[in-house]
């Protein structure tokens, strides 16, 4: 069961197409220790290490960025990820490389359900200003995360639902949503029941044993499959998938 988009215009001009898994292993590439200290122009380098160009407004709002989740991750809450270059391999270049893959194209309003500290919304923020955004994410601490985030980086047409997702809570008309890590596609379907209109897309962020999530838990009959692509963030050893689905009803 995979589908493939045809048409639409080329990725925007910058950005790299990540490895594909049936494609053969990333070429090697030297890079520098993880002593390095973090800077600006490293994560610069390491995004293009792993496919991924911005221009250097969108570089300096992510470097501020970064510099609000190392002062305020002190206890782990964000996220428990610590090394420099480890951030900017899962986090940051693992959701910016969507902005290439869906051609620089997202639904608006875009909801991210399960936001934690801004992934992947604020990362799509961030590279798509015109997309609006909605970061639901219960968690307290979060969320006062986020709004701070929001404030200090100048960000307009971007909230934060701070409760928790559900079909009742969160009825707000989106033509998209999109989550990471939060939980199986077929759970999350029927939460934007009451928000997600007919022909909106729900993207899925998912890693190499979504096939087996498929076979036990089939998603629900008002949806279609119209895109399931696979790929490896380049230079990295990560597979993952995108899998992305049509409200038919």
């Amino acid at each position: 069961m995979r589908h493939r988009d045809s048409g639409g215009p080329p990725p925007s001009p910058g950005w790299s197409s990540p490895s594909k898994t049936h494609g053969g292993r990333p070429p090697f590439q030297r890079h520098r220790g993880h002593s390095e200290a973090p800077t600006r122009e490293r994560l610069g380098e390491l995004l293009v290490r792993h496919g991924v160009r911005i221009s250097d407004g969108v570089l300096d709002k992510l470097w501020r960025y970064h510099q609000l989740l190392r002062k305020n991750n002190g206890d782990l809450d964000l996220t428990r990820l610590i090394g420099f270059e480890t951030i900017a391999q899962r986090h940051y270049a693992d959701c910016l490389i969507l902005h290439g893959m869906m051609k620089g194209r997202w639904p608006s309003p875009l909801v991210d359900i399960g936001s934690g500290a801004g992934f992947p919304g604020l990362m799509i923020k961030l590279v798509s200003p015109e997309t609006e955004i909605i970061l639901a994410e219960p968690r307290p601490r979060r969320v006062a995360f986020l709004e701070t985030v929001i404030r200090e980086l100048g960000l307009k047409g971007i909230s934060v639902f701070g409760h928790k997702f559900t079909s009742k809570s969160f009825s707000v008309p989106v033509q998209g949503a999109i989550t990471r890590a939060f939980e199986s596609i077929a759970i999350t379907l029927p939460r934007l029941g009451n928000s997600l209109a007919v022909g909106g897309r729900a993207i899925f962020m998912k890693g190499p044993g979504v096939d087996e999530e498929l076979l036990e838990e089939p998603v629900p009959s008002n949806y279609k499959l119209v895109k399931d692509e696979r790929y490896r963030i380049p230079n990295t050893t990560l597979d993952r998938a995108l899998l992305v689905f049509e409200r038919t009803a």
